[in-house]
């Protein structure tokens, strides 16, 4: 695969091969995403779902899954990746927006539920601070977010250690060196790691009370904030 210069036509490349590819590339990818599930009240029913990066739809589905009876709202910046999304998820209760998240405009308390798996690192840290502030914006009183991401250790020493596991799954998962350099190429160039502390200081700073990390896995980990 050649690196794309922008992280959408990386997307758009790999569509049709993602949903294969992430799970072979992430540990512990499906529980992860049950995760972002796990923490939510019992009786939690929210109507208005805003997923960012629904990407091919694994997250997406769950949602569907777990609250039929909600409306979502899917934002993806790769149209092929949301063409994939939308063929495996033909649903009217979902609307598909093609957008980067830094062009996002929602009115305010439009959201029950706020969800994002694998995208938020995308974004520069500014950017990534901005964001926050706009989705407790979007949030209804008593709201939840949860969002799983990549985040950069704490030290460049744990950080290269993560790193370093991560590879050692990956190439036992199959992955080809090929396939694992074009990752890292796109790393180095689209994604912007920042420490976990960073984000709970930025959502705490944007008005979110309750703040915490429920899961973590070598880079990846999943944080919940509440807003009350």
């Amino acid at each position: 695969m050649s690196l794309a210069s922008t992280a959408e036509e990386f997307y758009d490349n790999i569509s049709k091969q993602y949903t294969d590819t992430v799970r072979r590339c992430v540990p512990r990818y499906d529980e992860m995403l049950s995760t972002l599930f796990a923490y939510l009240p019992e009786h939690f029913s929210p109507e208005q779902v805003l997923e960012l990066g629904c990407g091919t739809g694994n997250l997406t589905t769950m949602i569907c899954e777990k609250f039929p009876d909600s409306e979502i709202t899917a934002v993806d910046i790769s149209e092929e990746c949301m063409k994939e999304c939308q063929r495996r998820l033909p649903l009217a209760s979902i609307q598909y927006v093609k957008s980067d998240f830094r062009e996002l405009g929602f009115p305010a308390e439009s959201y029950d539920l706020i969800l994002s798996s694998i995208a938020i690192h995308h974004l520069d840290d500014i950017y990534k601070e901005e964001l926050f502030n706009r989705i407790f914006f979007w949030q209804t009183p008593n709201g939840i977010l949860t969002f799983c991401d990549q985040f950069r250790g704490e030290t460049d020493a744990l950080y290269n250690r993560h790193i370093a596991k991560w590879k050692a799954f990956a190439f036992d998962q199959g992955t080809t060196e090929d396939e694992w350099n074009t990752w890292m190429e796109h790393q180095n160039q689209h994604d912007h790691h920042a420490p976990l502390f960073k984000h709970v200081n930025w959502l705490t700073g944007a008005g979110y009370n309750t703040v915490d990390c429920t899961w973590r896995n070598l880079l990846w980990a999943v944080i919940y904030a509440e807003k009350k």
